[in-house]
Protein backbone atom coordinates (compact mmCIF):
# COMPACT_ATOMS: atom_id res chain seq x y z
CA UNK A 1 0.00 0.00 0.00
CA UNK A 2 2.78 2.46 0.85
CA UNK A 3 4.46 1.55 -2.70
CA UNK A 4 1.29 2.34 -4.67
CA UNK A 5 0.75 5.86 -2.20
CA UNK A 6 4.11 6.78 -3.72
CA UNK A 7 3.63 5.63 -7.26
CA UNK A 8 0.86 7.72 -6.85
CA UNK A 9 2.43 10.54 -5.92
CA UNK A 10 5.01 10.14 -8.09
CA UNK A 11 2.68 10.22 -11.30
CA UNK A 12 1.02 13.43 -9.93
CA UNK A 13 4.38 15.27 -9.61
CA UNK A 14 5.42 14.22 -13.02
CA UNK A 15 2.53 15.32 -14.39
CA UNK A 16 2.36 18.86 -12.51
CA UNK A 17 6.05 19.18 -13.30
CA UNK A 18 5.16 18.76 -17.08
CA UNK A 19 2.55 21.41 -17.20
CA UNK A 20 4.13 23.87 -14.74
CA UNK A 21 7.16 23.48 -17.94
CA UNK A 22 4.66 23.55 -20.59
CA UNK A 23 1.41 24.58 -20.46
CA UNK A 24 1.43 27.11 -17.05
CA UNK A 25 2.98 30.12 -19.20
CA UNK A 26 -0.25 29.88 -21.78
CA UNK A 27 -2.71 30.07 -18.54
CA UNK A 28 -0.03 32.91 -16.94
CA UNK A 29 -0.17 34.75 -20.86
CA UNK A 30 -4.54 34.23 -20.53
CA UNK A 31 -4.36 35.20 -16.99
CA UNK A 32 -2.65 38.67 -17.45
CA UNK A 33 -4.84 39.59 -20.25
CA UNK A 34 -7.87 40.22 -18.43
CA UNK A 35 -10.38 38.31 -20.00
CA UNK A 36 -12.19 36.26 -18.38
CA UNK A 37 -11.63 32.35 -18.67
CA UNK A 38 -11.56 29.20 -16.48
CA UNK A 39 -10.62 25.59 -17.19
CA UNK A 40 -12.99 22.99 -17.70
CA UNK A 41 -10.57 20.54 -16.58
CA UNK A 42 -6.68 20.42 -15.79
CA UNK A 43 -6.17 16.65 -15.46
CA UNK A 44 -8.13 13.31 -14.92
CA UNK A 45 -6.61 10.92 -12.28
CA UNK A 46 -7.61 8.02 -10.15
CA UNK A 47 -9.11 8.52 -6.91
CA UNK A 48 -5.75 7.63 -5.41
CA UNK A 49 -4.11 10.47 -6.73
CA UNK A 50 -7.09 12.98 -6.58
CA UNK A 51 -5.24 14.21 -2.87
CA UNK A 52 -2.18 14.48 -4.22
CA UNK A 53 -3.54 17.04 -7.10
CA UNK A 54 -5.21 19.08 -4.65
CA UNK A 55 -2.01 19.40 -2.41
CA UNK A 56 -0.54 20.49 -5.53
CA UNK A 57 -2.84 22.64 -5.80
CA UNK A 58 -2.53 25.00 -2.78
CA UNK A 59 1.39 25.16 -3.48
CA UNK A 60 3.43 27.47 -5.70
CA UNK A 61 3.00 28.03 -8.60
CA UNK A 62 -0.21 26.47 -8.55
CA UNK A 63 -1.57 28.53 -5.94
CA UNK A 64 -1.40 31.61 -7.92
CA UNK A 65 -4.35 30.63 -9.69
CA UNK A 66 -6.69 29.94 -7.27
CA UNK A 67 -7.90 27.01 -9.04
CA UNK A 68 -11.10 25.06 -7.59
CA UNK A 69 -10.74 21.35 -6.63
CA UNK A 70 -13.64 20.52 -8.90
CA UNK A 71 -10.72 21.34 -12.15
CA UNK A 72 -9.04 17.92 -10.80
CA UNK A 73 -11.80 15.14 -12.65
CA UNK A 74 -11.66 11.86 -10.76
CA UNK A 75 -12.02 8.61 -13.56
CA UNK A 76 -10.23 7.99 -16.78
CA UNK A 77 -12.02 10.22 -19.28
CA UNK A 78 -10.80 13.14 -20.51
CA UNK A 79 -14.47 13.44 -21.67
CA UNK A 80 -13.72 17.18 -23.70
CA UNK A 81 -11.20 15.17 -25.49
CA UNK A 82 -13.81 12.11 -26.10
CA UNK A 83 -15.63 14.06 -27.97
CA UNK A 84 -13.16 15.55 -30.20
CA UNK A 85 -12.24 11.85 -31.30
CA UNK A 86 -15.70 10.90 -31.81
CA UNK A 87 -17.24 13.37 -33.28
CA UNK A 88 -14.25 13.94 -35.54
CA UNK A 89 -12.35 10.88 -35.98
CA UNK A 90 -8.79 11.38 -37.84
CA UNK A 91 -8.14 10.21 -41.29
CA UNK A 92 -4.99 9.34 -40.48
CA UNK A 93 -3.36 6.38 -38.30
CA UNK A 94 0.06 7.77 -37.46
CA UNK A 95 -1.47 11.55 -36.32
CA UNK A 96 -4.79 12.90 -35.33
CA UNK A 97 -6.24 15.28 -37.92
CA UNK A 98 -9.92 15.10 -38.09
CA UNK A 99 -11.64 14.24 -41.22
CA UNK A 100 -12.73 17.65 -42.95
CA UNK A 101 -11.76 19.70 -45.17
CA UNK A 102 -8.48 20.83 -44.91
CA UNK A 103 -7.78 24.74 -44.80
CA UNK A 104 -4.19 25.28 -46.27
CA UNK A 105 -2.91 29.22 -45.91
CA UNK A 106 -0.23 30.42 -47.17
CA UNK A 107 -0.31 33.71 -44.78
CA UNK A 108 2.16 32.81 -41.13
CA UNK A 109 -0.11 35.65 -38.99
CA UNK A 110 -2.14 33.20 -36.36
CA UNK A 111 -4.61 36.17 -35.86
CA UNK A 112 -5.98 36.39 -39.52
CA UNK A 113 -6.03 33.01 -40.06
CA UNK A 114 -8.25 31.97 -36.94
CA UNK A 115 -10.37 35.00 -37.59
CA UNK A 116 -10.45 34.02 -41.54
CA UNK A 117 -12.08 30.75 -40.38
CA UNK A 118 -14.18 32.54 -38.31
CA UNK A 119 -15.74 34.99 -40.79
CA UNK A 120 -15.93 32.31 -43.02
CA UNK A 121 -18.22 29.74 -41.10
CA UNK A 122 -20.52 32.62 -39.35
CA UNK A 123 -19.46 31.53 -35.79
CA UNK A 124 -20.54 34.16 -33.63
CA UNK A 125 -18.97 35.11 -30.21
CA UNK A 126 -19.89 32.15 -27.74
CA UNK A 127 -17.99 30.09 -24.77
CA UNK A 128 -15.28 27.75 -26.64
CA UNK A 129 -13.47 24.92 -25.11
CA UNK A 130 -9.42 25.98 -26.31
CA UNK A 131 -6.93 22.54 -25.71
CA UNK A 132 -3.94 20.86 -27.11
CA UNK A 133 -4.47 17.19 -28.30
CA UNK A 134 -1.85 15.92 -26.15
CA UNK A 135 -2.44 17.71 -23.03
CA UNK A 136 -5.18 17.24 -20.56
CA UNK A 137 -6.05 21.16 -19.62
CA UNK A 138 -8.66 22.63 -21.36
CA UNK A 139 -9.76 26.03 -21.39
CA UNK A 140 -13.05 27.71 -21.76
CA UNK A 141 -12.81 31.30 -23.28
CA UNK A 142 -14.98 33.45 -25.22
CA UNK A 143 -14.08 33.04 -28.82
CA UNK A 144 -13.74 36.77 -29.62
CA UNK A 145 -11.65 37.27 -26.90
CA UNK A 146 -9.40 34.21 -28.16
CA UNK A 147 -9.12 36.55 -31.50
CA UNK A 148 -7.63 39.13 -28.60
CA UNK A 149 -4.90 37.11 -27.22
CA UNK A 150 -1.23 37.00 -28.82
CA UNK A 151 -2.00 33.45 -30.69
CA UNK A 152 1.76 32.94 -31.39
CA UNK A 153 2.29 32.63 -27.69
CA UNK A 154 -1.24 30.43 -27.33
CA UNK A 155 -1.15 28.61 -30.25
CA UNK A 156 2.47 27.04 -30.50
CA UNK A 157 3.98 25.92 -33.43
CA UNK A 158 5.02 22.35 -32.09
CA UNK A 159 1.51 21.45 -30.34
CA UNK A 160 -1.81 20.20 -32.21
CA UNK A 161 -4.52 22.90 -30.80
CA UNK A 162 -8.13 22.24 -31.05
CA UNK A 163 -10.72 25.47 -31.05
CA UNK A 164 -14.19 23.82 -30.65
CA UNK A 165 -17.66 24.57 -29.37
CA UNK A 166 -18.63 23.65 -26.21
CA UNK A 167 -21.34 20.87 -27.63
CA UNK A 168 -19.26 19.86 -30.41
CA UNK A 169 -21.04 21.42 -33.00
CA UNK A 170 -17.86 23.16 -34.98
CA UNK A 171 -14.10 22.09 -34.74
CA UNK A 172 -11.06 24.71 -35.69
CA UNK A 173 -8.33 22.10 -35.28
CA UNK A 174 -4.36 23.69 -36.19
CA UNK A 175 -1.96 20.75 -36.42
CA UNK A 176 1.65 21.26 -35.84
CA UNK A 177 2.25 20.51 -38.99
CA UNK A 178 0.57 24.12 -40.03
CA UNK A 179 -2.75 22.56 -41.06
CA UNK A 180 -5.80 24.14 -40.12
CA UNK A 181 -8.87 22.08 -40.74
CA UNK A 182 -12.48 23.18 -39.69
CA UNK A 183 -15.40 20.87 -39.01
CA UNK A 184 -18.65 20.93 -38.46
CA UNK A 185 -21.58 18.38 -37.23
Amino acid sequence: MKKQRLLNKIAVDEQSSFLVTWWLGIANLINRTGYKWELEYLDVVTENQWQYWIDKLAQEPWSNFSFSNTIILKGELYWVHEMLYLKYPSTLQLRYLPASSTIIKEEYDLKKILKAIIDENNLKSQLIFLFYVRMSPVIKINLTDLLQLNLEEILPEHEDVAVMAIDGSWLIFKSLEGEWVFGRQ
